[in-house]
């Protein structure tokens, strides 16, 4: 498995941009516009070098070649992050991720030339409609991201060096979800749970050593993780979204249900924790702080890390 960046706007500075990314939603590809006239199907998979040896000929630009001979050579599974920002802020830089994908295919990636997009590779979504934001700097069209500590910085959960060590937890073993096997299907759906179950593994660790074996429930009617105390149940619902605001908004109506059956159940008071793999924004006047003041019963949101491998 690989890892890309890949733009999702089309022209330069000069000219405005063409925010393309309502296209590769709606056709579920990505794309590039370089070299717009040609169908280039046979060099799919081709050497790099040849393809921009190829495209020089043709007198394309240095960012053309180097473009489509990435472009070209990705391969089914590997993960791309499309970008809507790239433009620093002030003098920082910034990265923002708009959607997460994964390349479609068999053998090879699914190409095709198109009028509205140029050349297009067809992709699967994971995850769209986002504004995750990064102090990097990754202003061309694609990049290659490479080394283990980029692509976690960038991939998160989705990537698959975050994995979590079973060292520590042997003695829970039968609780804990298998992780591993990324290449029996790779789907977005897949990803999808596979990220949930990689947090909540973590998760689980953190709750066994806080809390002990006895008082930690896994999946207890339909709850990702229950801590039972003895005035009180903690009720943790784990969401995937690399978003800490879209986890809490999908998790709100699950775990309000949980609490009630609970309260109703046992008559024990609940509390509520939605657990997401990135930070959340606590400041007064965020969504978070808005729903944490609303509820009227106990409420956080709790980012999950993934412990760093030895």
């Amino acid at each position: 498995m690989n890892y890309y960046i890949i733009g999702s706007k089309y022209g330069t500075h000069q000219q405005h941009y063409d925010d393309v990314m309502p296209k590769l939603l709606a056709k579920g590809v990505i794309s590039t516009g370089f070299h717009w006239e040609e169908d280039l199907s046979e060099w799919v998979g081709k050497e790099q070098r040849l393809i921009a040896q190829y495209l020089k000929e043709k007198s394309e630009p240095k960012n053309a070649c180097y473009t489509l001979k990435h472009f070209l050579n990705l391969k089914p599974g590997d993960l791309v992050a499309v970008k809507v920002h790239s433009s620093p802020s002030r003098k920082q830089a910034r990265l923002v991720i708009g959607a997460y994908a994964i390349v479609k295919g068999d053998k090879a990636p699914i190409y095709k030339h198109c009028e509205e997009l140029g050349h297009t590779i067809e992709v699967e979504f994971i995850e769209t409609g986002l504004e995750y934001e990064q102090p990097l700097g990754y202003g061309l069209t694609i990049h290659h991201i490479k080394g283990e500590q980029r692509i976690k910085q960038i991939f998160g959960y989705y990537s698959n060096l975050s994995d979590l060590k079973k060292q520590e937890t042997r003695c829970y073993a039968e609780f804990f979800k298998n992780t591993d096997d990324i290449e029996v299907s790779v789907t977005a759906t897949y990803i999808q749970k596979r990220t949930h179950d990689k947090i909540q593994n973590v998760l689980l660790a953190q709750l066994y050593e806080q809390y002990g074996y006895d008082k930690v429930k896994p999946e207890f009617r339909n709850i990702d993780i229950l801590v039972e105390l003895a005035d009180k149940f903690i009720v943790y619902e784990v969401k995937s979204s690399v978003c800490a605001n879209r986890c809490i908004r999908d998790a709100l109506g699950q775990i309000m249900q949980y609490g009630h059956d609970l309260q109703n159940a046992f008559r024990k008071a609940v509390e509520y924790v939605v657990a997401g793999p990135s930070a959340v924004d606590d400041t007064q006047g965020s969504y978070y702080s808005y729903i944490k003041n609303t509820l009227t019963h106990p409420f956080c949101y709790l980012q999950v890390v993934a412990p760093e491998e030895p």
